[in-house]
């Protein structure tokens, strides 16, 4: 017998805001400029099922329809100050105020210095937040049967005969909300500079350092049975854990769902180069190369970086050529390797090509484009992840995509 099942999920935002600056006072390198911007807004959420999920006659998992709402108030305020020539220091301020869980404050302090022309030295400090999101403070109670080890269930459903080692059995998992929740902190900041090397070629570079508290993240089936049997020592957050039946010790349910817990350090390198120049006679060229290098991204004190999934190495490079009505571009997109061998979970760098050819048409306003996405047509390798053939978070499966685009500005 087969079902048709069906889940739709619905996002509104109403949004009031306001922004207004003003001269406030005058200093040696001149007058100190204070921006205020005030925001209301209405966040509205839905996440429909089917009558059938619903009703719990889907075998193997379930869901119930979920709404939410709230409303937010935020101010900001941002006061630059030209200490001197060439120095400035700004700071800034955002508060915001949740109806449905409470309030964050973040404040941040930036320094530009320009030693001499056609050179920039920058720093910046501050810290950040991220309120938890609505489907998550209000999601109902779902169910579904979660494959997990655990040899106590396992054996008590194979009659009391011993399982074999990581044997996998299913044992009723319900995600419930959690009302408690906080939103995410982080402290941050950068250093950089920018310089004018030629009159042709501009080179920028800045290190950033990113620590973040009170990580919202699940907390799945097999985590919480293994916080409760002492494999894993960390606690199990309130509100959350396994049910087990008081005769025999087996599973009667798992109670899973988002909990604040844990922590995310991340630093690294970006460096950026624009080369911009004309070719006698047959237009100008245009570089811009961006390249970004994760020198450790840890989570709870584990080293993330290079490990599947987390590549240490991105770039880009777009390359522009203008010439009269037409331009050409020609991007290359580049995503390092991650990954090992040991783990059988090595994926090698990828690089794809995108092209397009740009025609200001003789008709005023009107521009004819033409491309290709993927001009190689490469594929991703077949490497398992979070469920799928392959990492979806980094690559795509479309190919090589060709498209043509007329616009006209009137």
């Amino acid at each position: 017998m087969t079902a048709t099942v069906g889940r739709d999920a619905i996002f509104k935002q109403t949004e009031f805001f306001a922004n207004a600056s003003t001269e406030v006072f005058k200093l040696p390198g001149g007058a100190a400029m204070l921006a205020l911007g005030a925001e209301l807004r209405k966040e509205e959420f839905a996440d429909i099922y089917d009558s059938l999920s619903e009703a719990g006659v889907i075998e193997g998992s379930a869901g119930n329809s979920s709404f939410g709402s709230r409303k937010v108030g935020s101010a900001t305020a941002e006061l630059i100050m030209p200490v001197i020539k060439g120095l400035d220091v700004s700071l800034a301020g955002r508060f915001e105020k949740y109806s449905d869980y409470g309030n964050d404050f973040a404040p941040k302090m930036s320094v530009a210095f320009a030693p001499m022309k056609g050179m920039k030295l920058r720093a910046s400090a501050g810290t950040g937040f991220r309120a938890p999101s609505l489907n998550i403070l209000n999601a109902k109670e779902t169910f579904s049967a979660e494959s997990v080890s655990d040899p106590v269930t396992c054996q008590v459903f194979a009659g009391g005969v011993p399982c074999a080692a990581n044997q996998l059995v299913q044992v009723d998992t319900y995600t419930i909300a959690n009302s408690s929740l906080k939103s995410e902190t982080s402290k941050q900041f950068s250093f950089g500079g920018s310089w004018d090397a030629t009159d042709w070629l501009n080179v920028t570079a800045d290190y950033w350092n990113i620590k973040i508290k009170n990580v919202i993240g699940q907390i799945g089936a097999q985590d919480l049975i293994n916080r409760s049997n002492g494999s894993d020592p960390r606690a199990i957050p309130p509100g959350l854990g396994v049910v087990r039946s008081p005769i025999d010790g087996s599973i009667i349910r798992v109670n899973s769902g988002y909990a604040n817990e844990g922590t995310d350090d991340v630093d690294g390198i970006d460096v950026k180069l624009l080369a911009s120049y004309k070719i006698s006679g047959w237009g100008s060229l245009k570089h811009d190369f961006s390249y970004s290098h994760v020198l450790n991204r840890k989570n709870d004190g584990d080293q993330l970086a290079g490990l599947n999934g987390f590549p240490k190495d991105r770039a880009t490079l777009a390359n522009t050529w203008n010439y009269g009505a037409f331009d050409v571009n020609w991007v290359v997109n580049f995503i390092g390797s991650h990954g090992s061998d040991a783990d059988s979970d090595y994926v090698g760098a990828y690089t794809t090509h995108d092209v397009q050819v740009n025609w200001n048409t003789p008709l005023k306003g009107g521009k004819l484009t033409v491309g290709v996405i993927n001009l190689a047509d490469k594929y991703p390798a077949l490497i398992p992840y979070d469920g799928r053939p392959f990492n979806y978070y980094l690559y795509d499966s479309y190919g090589r995509t060709p498209y043509v685009r007329f616009s006209y500005k009137f």
